[in-house]
C-alpha cells in the first residue's frame, strides 16, 4: 500500500504543477490580449485621425485648383483677361 499513496501523492503533485502553469498560462495570455487591444483601438484612433486630416487635405486641394480662383489670380496678378471675340483667331489647315 505504501507503494500506491506514495503513487498517488506524485500523481496529485504532478496534476496540481499542471493546473498552477495552466492557470499562470491563462493569465498571461489573457494580459497580452488586453495589451493588444488597447494597441488595436490606438491605431483605429490614429487611423481615424488620418481620414479626416486626408479629407480635409482634398477638400484644400479642390479649393485651391478651382477655376474660378485660378481665373482671378491671373486677372489680378498676371493682368491677363478672357479673349473678346475680335481677338479670337482661327487658325485652318
Amino acid at each position: 500500500m505504501s507503494d500506491m499513496s506514495g503513487r498517488d501523492s506524485l500523481q496529485i503533485s504532478l496534476l496540481w504543477v499542471v493546473v498552477l502553469s495552466s492557470a499562470l498560462a491563462v493569465a498571461y495570455v489573457s494580459h497580452v490580449c488586453r495589451q493588444k487591444y488597447d494597441q488595436l483601438t490606438a491605431l483605429e484612433r490614429e487611423k481615424n485621425q488620418l481620414q479626416v486630416a486626408y479629407g480635409k487635405y482634398l477638400l484644400e486641394q479642390s479649393a485651391w485648383g478651382s477655376l474660378q480662383r485660378i481665373e482671378t489670380m491671373a486677372m489680378e496678378g498676371l493682368d491677363m483677361h478672357s479673349p473678346q471675340p475680335q481677338e479670337i483667331i482661327m487658325v485652318k489647315q
